[in-house]
């Protein structure tokens, strides 16, 4: 029975333009999108990042300021409407870089089309080309910097003698970007939940077209029926997993110009899509006991789902969002699947990841228990029309 039903469904799913995009190709969509979104490097944002200054003739020190700004890689605009940010020199700045009780020297206004990120690269780097206009004017003073070098090359020494990126050692946990490591997980287990659409409009199919009060009056037993059902897009369910872990992992990468996840650790994260799956399932399961008509299904399980998403970090990464919103992350079930697959992008130990799958099948069996009970009130609410 459960061949047949998964031959049926299959047929249902694949023969419907809206399940398939919704299972393959929206995924993938926002896979490639977001991860490419997001993996610019900050040369590249730097470069589209203009400045404007009020003074248009800057004095002796106001120029040496902007040198080392342009030397990090931003770019100076003559239109301040269209600067991202709108920088101006105190008029005694150049008495006063060096004093130790100075305040206000520069004073920056931002766009309101600058994001707080990139409000934040550019205060760092503001305090730091000031930084090492202290330095720079500092050497001069003690004639440690040779006053008759070209500029370029004082500034050249006073860069080297300020970068300290050799005194601190970076560990990363594999060869990928960050950016795959928090994206491809993320989107992966967002497609793999919205099998909640195919399974409650399916099941809203069969309850509009009369389906299910026939099968009602068969000698069949409707418990069997709906968990076959459910096997059958449990079984769609692990292709899906497996189609989008090997395009996540291994063809999005080359499109940001990243290393692929060896198949050897592909092969490792693929029995825990047995868990993501399941759960995703089980939960996609209880709105389709519950939703009575299409449009239900797909305001309340794409609705819930895109929550999930937002809530579990994958929109915002959590380690930005307030503590509060942390907290209820760690009760999301698409969170503890998103962890297991970036525990296991990297770590061969699945003993690291049994908490979050013992919860993902504590989270199934609770689903699998609701929606059972919705189902069965479902089933004896059906009259004949």
């Amino acid at each position: 029975m459960i061949l047949q039903s998964l031959k049926k469904e299959l047929l249902i799913v694949f023969s419907d333009l809206h399940s398939i995009a919704v299972l393959f190709i929206m995924p993938l969509t926002f896979m490639l999108l977001m991860t490419f979104a997001m993996s610019g490097r900050e040369a590249d944002i730097l470069s589209s990042i203009s400045i404007y200054t009020e003074q248009q003739e800057p004095k002796e020190h106001e120029k040496l300021y902007l040198n080392y700004l342009a030397d990090l890689g931003y770019q100076f605009s003559d239109d301040a409407d269209s600067a991202t940010a709108s920088l101006t020199f105190n008029h005694n700045f150049n008495d006063n870089v060096l004093a130790s009780d100075a305040t206000g020297l520069i004073n920056i206004k931002y766009s309101s089309n600058a994001s707080l990120p990139i409000q934040t690269v550019i205060q760092q780097h503001l305090e730091l080309s000031f930084a090492r206009v202290k330095l720079h004017l500092y050497m001069l003073e003690t004639e440690e910097l040779d006053a008759d070098l070209p500029l370029d090359q004082q500034m050249q020494l006073i860069i080297k003698q300020s970068d300290t990126s050799e005194l601190i050692t970076t560990s990363t946990t594999g060869a990928l970007l960050p950016v795959i490591s928090y994206s491809i997980p993320s989107w992966l287990v967002f497609g793999i939940f919205f099998i909640v659409l195919p399974i409650s409009i399916t099941l809203v199919n069969e309850n509009q077209s009369g389906t299910l009060i026939r099968l009602k009056t068969f000698p069949i037993n409707m418990y069997t029926y709906f968990f076959t059902k459910l096997a059958a897009f449990y079984c769609i369910s692990l292709a899906q997993f497996l189609v989008l872990l090997i395009i996540g992992l291994r063809l999005v990468p080359l499109v940001i110009d990243s290393p692929p996840v060896a198949y050897s650790q592909i092969l490792h994260i693929i029995p825990l899509g047995l868990f993501i799956c399941l759960s995703a399932v089980c939960f996609a399961s209880i709105f389709s006991a519950l939703v009575k008509t299409f449009e239900q299904a797909i305001v309340l399980g794409g609705g819930v789902n895109i929550i999930l998403a937002a809530l579990s970090g994958f929109m915002v990464p959590l380690d930005v969002m307030p503590p509060s919103l942390q907290q209820v992350a760690q009760w999301s079930p698409m969170y503890w699947a998103a962890d297991i697959v970036k525990q296991n992008m990297f770590n061969t130990n699945i003993v690291s990841s049994m908490e979050p799958i013992l919860l993902l099948c504590l989270f199934s069996l609770v689903s699998l228990g609701v929606a059972s009970f919705l189902f069965s009130r479902k089933i004896r609410d059906l009259l004949w029309n």
